[in-house]
This record gives structure tokens, C-alpha cells and sequence, in this order.
């Protein structure tokens, strides 16, 4: 399994649905978005964050690589070794990748038990 660190530095923030499709998020590349009845969720490179709008700022992403959508086990590979640290994450997956989102100031700890772990980390 192997994790590559995206270079983008991302926002994560809370908006009350229903909302409409943020119109600003159509230029930031890569960007998540989740809304449930009490919620609409957004992580994006946070430079792309209008100004005004509250959010969590300076996470750092993992793309996990090289696995099948259905492999069993994934989370639990990458969740393990931060939990073990006593970090926590965020994590998102879609259809064919999952995606690892770490505090920026716990980045270099992620990354050292990554490797512990045996993990192959590409920054």
C-alpha cells in the first residue's frame, strides 16, 4: 500500500444545508463534499475558502494508492498506526481511493509511524 502526500494544505468547514453547490469550489481542483439532513461538510485547499466563512484550518492529506475498492482492511491499515501514535485523522473515501487528512502539526508524526508500520509514504 502506498500513501502520497498531496502538496495542498486543506480547510475543512461545516455550513447548514440545505446549500446550495458552493460556486467557489469549482475552481479548487480537488475538494470533498458531504451533506446529510443537519449538515453540508466541506474539505478543499483552504487558499480557496472565501474570506468570512469559519473553518478548520492547516490539514495535510494522504492519497492511499494501489488498492482495489473492495479490499478488505484498508481503513483499519491507515487508521492503526495514528491511532497508535494517539493522533487522530479524517478520512474520506470515494470509489477508488481513500484519503488520509492529519492536522498539519501532527504531519512529521504521521509520516514517522507511517513508516513504522511499513507503510510506503511518498511526500
Amino acid at each position: 500500500m502506498k500513501l502520497r502526500l498531496l502538496p495542498e494544505i486543506f480547510g475543512i468547514l461545516k455550513l447548514t444545508p440545505p446549500q446550495p453547490f458552493p460556486d467557489w469550489l469549482q475552481t479548487a481542483g480537488i475538494y470533498f463534499v458531504a451533506q446529510t439532513e443537519d449538515e453540508f461538510s466541506v474539505m478543499c485547499p483552504q487558499q480557496h475558502i472565501l474570506a468570512g466563512i469559519d473553518y478548520d484550518a492547516d490539514w495535510r492529506c494522504f492519497r492511499v494508492e494501489d488498492v482495489a475498492y473492495d479490499e478488505v482492511g484498508v481503513v483499519a491499515r491507515v487508521s492503526q498506526p495514528l491511532a497508535d501514535a494517539g493522533l487522530s485523522l479524517f478520512l474520506v473515501s470515494t470509489h477508488d481511493r481513500d484519503y488520509v487528512f492529519v492536522a498539519e502539526s501532527n504531519l512529521q508524526q504521521a509520516i514517522d509511524h507511517y513508516k513504522i508500520a511499513q507503510l510506503d509514504v511518498t511526500e
